[in-house]
């Protein structure tokens, strides 16, 4: 009888231990299958070429885009990529509440035959995100102060309310990707101001 016992208890060991193996397995695949029905919060790319400004907007905030730029480029995307550095990061509750409401970044490499620039375009989360790689058009960039949300919602937490950031490149409005034809009146603009 007492052979018996012992022989139960092995099978017990062994059944647990089984059993552990296949309860990681079933939490691991349902984790998967539930984190893939939660929609991050980056931005839907939906390709569209540049769109011309009408009469109206040429002649106020198309053009006082224009004159206010920091630099121009006729050229194409190049290359570009997520770029998590100014990223709002957003916990898993409000991923699930669609409740992030702070921006997603993209740098972009601009390039003509004899230019490149890295570009940073801001765009909400859940929204959506008109350029894409290959897009020639006039290219018109800000400075801007972009944070870097991440380290300082780590530091902030430690030791008080001092947040990094960079002055970068970045786009501020739909009339910085305009139309290659509009180059010229562009260059135009520009130059009245002296730059």
């Amino acid at each position: 009888m007492l052979e018996r016992l012992i022989k139960f208890e092995v099978f017990t060991e062994r059944h647990w231990g089984w059993l552990a193996v296949g309860a990681f397995w079933v939490a691991l695949i349902a984790s998967s299958l539930l984190a893939g029905c939660i929609n991050s919060p980056t931005a839907k790319l939906v390709p569209m070429p540049p769109q011309e400004p009408d009469s109206i907007a040429w002649a106020g905030p198309a053009k006082q885009n224009a004159e206010r730029a920091k630099g121009m480029l006729v050229g194409r995307i190049k290359e570009m990529e997520e770029y998590w550095l100014y990223d709002d990061p957003c916990g898993l509750i409000m991923i699930l509440r669609h409740g992030c409401d702070g921006t997603v970044t993209y740098q972009l490499k601009l390039a003509n035959d004899s230019t490149e620039r890295i570009v940073y375009a801001f765009t909400p989360a859940y929204g959506t995100f008109s350029l894409f790689k290959g897009e020639d058009a006039v290219y018109l960039w800000h400075r801007v102060v972009a944070f870097k949300y991440q380290k300082c919602r780590e530091q902030q937490g430690m030791n008080g309310s001092w947040c990094d950031y960079d002055i970068v490149d970045a786009f501020q409005s739909d009339f910085d990707v305009l139309p290659i034809a509009d180059s010229a009146r562009v260059a135009a603009i520009r130059k009245a101001v002296g730059k």
